[in-house]
């Protein structure tokens, strides 16, 4: 029944060991913190659920992706999974020639758009108490977010000669980067005041702290400003979270203008396709569009519509 058990040689080994050992070279290969945290966590949940799956690695990989119809959810654990199962075979723990995941492919996502109208941002915005320094923080983290879609977790480990304010732009190191690649973005002059006011908020002890720290001047963690952002949804009874910030801020751009390929170079995608995937424009943007490209009208030489005035000008 078992298509690629455990190697006799290797019986003795126990899931948490696995786990252990494949962790340590995940780190020899230069994996961020978080990204070890997440291997850990998905793991050992897998193993916690399925005790046997060393014994019956197919039987009980495939029951446990079963039960992940989202797309997303679904692929996120078939990644885990697919490299750990990988390593064991790599390994030599394995006998057998039948990948546990062998013939099963990741689920197509399906397009989704996160696209919070501007007044529902303005009123987000607004929630911050800006007259306290973690206030006053989030406010400018939550304006540099939709200025510049950077992510949340780069944002709050950038360090203040990271800004680069006589040329507005900040500088994005490889070492804070999610793809591990260097990247500069160019800022807007009103979020580069505001990150200057901040920075003069700092104490003058806080020697190595970074933009977006605590009061105290220590780390300001993702999770923390999750919270907080969190209270400011609910206050503002807008839905959103801090990476849909990032969401919002390449919807806004596109909208105003700015081309795939810029904004490819900015969000810090690869090439095109990941910025198609990530991105999800509205019907509203596609109906809107369609209506001014007015194609059928010059083919069956229809008369190009009225102007319309919206606003009256100063005589």
């Amino acid at each position: 029944m078992c298509a690629v058990p455990i190697c006799k040689e290797h019986r003795e080994l126990r899931p948490a060991d696995l786990i252990q050992l494949f962790l340590l070279y995940k780190a020899a290969c230069g994996l961020s913190e978080k990204t070890m945290k997440d291997y850990g966590y998905h793991l050992a949940k897998f193993f916690r659920l399925y005790p046997d799956a060393l014994d019956f690695p197919r039987e009980r990989t495939m029951e446990y992706l079963a039960g992940y119809s989202n797309p997303t959810s679904f692929n996120l654990r078939y990644s885990y999974l697919r490299c750990f199962w990988n390593w064991c075979a790599d390994e030599g723990y394995f006998r057998g020639s039948r990948h546990p995941l062998d013939g099963i492919k990741k689920k197509r996502p399906q397009g989704r758009v996160i696209d919070i109208p501007e007044s529902e941002l303005k009123k987000l915005l607004r929630q911050p108490n800006q007259k306290t320094f973690a206030g006053f923080r989030d406010f400018v983290l939550m304006n540099l977010q939709l200025d510049t879609a950077i992510r949340p977790g780069e944002g709050l480990r950038l360090l203040p000669d990271d800004l680069r304010a006589d040329r507005s732009e900040i500088e994005v190191r490889a070492c804070v980067s999610k793809t591990r690649v260097a990247r500069t973005l160019p800022v807007s002059e009103s979020t580069v005041l505001l990150m200057k006011r901040l920075l003069l908020m700092h104490h003058p002890s806080w020697k190595d702290a970074t933009i977006f720290c605590t009061e105290t001047g220590g780390p300001f963690k993702e999770t923390s400003y999750g919270h907080a952002f969190k209270k400011y949804s609910t206050a503002s009874k807008v839905k959103a979270t801090p990476y849909a910030l990032r969401h919002c801020a390449a919807l806004l751009m596109l909208r105003n203008g700015v081309s795939a390929f810029t904004l490819a170079s900015i969000m810090g995608h690869a090439d095109l396709s990941m910025t198609r995937r990530y991105l999800a424009i509205s019907n509203t943007d596609k109906h809107r569009e369609h209506a001014a490209a007015g194609v059928m009208r010059l083919l069956n030489d229809e008369p190009p519509r009225p102007a319309r005035v919206r606003t009256i000008g100063k005589p």
